[in-house]
């Protein structure tokens, strides 16, 4: 039997890229890595650009000589709408025995938009960490305490990681659908209407690496 869902099945999680960068050891079941270079007995399952996520139970993955991977952790980006275009383009082969004729370029392009709106700490009214860190891919921050102390950060300039569960809420028995990719948060737009939620928009394409789709058993 065939099933629709709506978007509403779907979550969306951002890491803005400060996770660590790990080279030896083991990786920690059920954490998604972005393997940034893979050592040439690697027992890395994808290659570098992509992200993974270790087994949720029994063995781990031991890194290898060579293997760089930086430890993803993502927060909840609490969507209004959330849509994303694949493509590809292609190459002109033409030749007079094939006039008009193409190939693929095998590159695949990745973009995208969010909507959501402004998250704030229900107990200080600071705004969550996901809100300030989109901010910051813009403009850096500047934190007065209550001692008369400063906090500057500057603009942040590195890539970040989308990860999009397709089907929320899948029990065990049943399979979770997920969307991985690198990103770069071109644009963001505030819409502060004064009988409007506090809106917060923005869109991104694909940054270095690879999107993927990944399934794993639910838990």
């Amino acid at each position: 039997m065939l099933r629709s869902f709506t978007g509403q099945r779907a979550s969306v999680w951002i890491d803005n890229n400060h996770g660590n960068i790990i080279t030896t050891g083991n990786t920690v079941a059920g954490t998604r890595y972005f393997v940034m270079d893979r050592g040439p007995a690697s027992n890395l399952p994808v290659p570098p650009g992509v992200i993974f996520m270790s087994p949720r139970g029994g063995t781990q993955i031991a890194l290898t000589a060579g293997d760089r991977v930086q430890i993803i952790s993502e927060e909840r980006f609490c969507k209004t709408s959330v849509s994303f275009e694949l493509s590809t383009d292609s190459v002109d082969a033409s030749t007079d025995c094939f006039p008009g004729a193409s190939i693929p370029s095998n590159v695949t392009n990745f973009s995208g938009s969010m909507s959501g709106l402004f998250q704030y700490d229900q107990a200080t009214e600071d705004f969550v960490n996901v809100t300030a860190n989109i901010l910051n891919k813009f403009m850096p921050h500047l934190d007065l305490t209550g001692a008369g102390s400063y906090t500057y950060t500057a603009k942040d300039d590195n890539h970040a990681y989308l990860l999009v569960q397709m089907n929320e809420g899948a029990t065990a028995g049943q399979t979770e659908n997920w969307l991985y990719a690198p990103i770069i948060i071109t644009s963001t737009s505030v819409s502060l209407g004064n009988t409007d939620a506090q809106g917060l928009e923005l869109s991104f394409t694909l940054g270095y690496g690879i999107p993927i789709t990944f399934t794993v058993p639910a838990a």
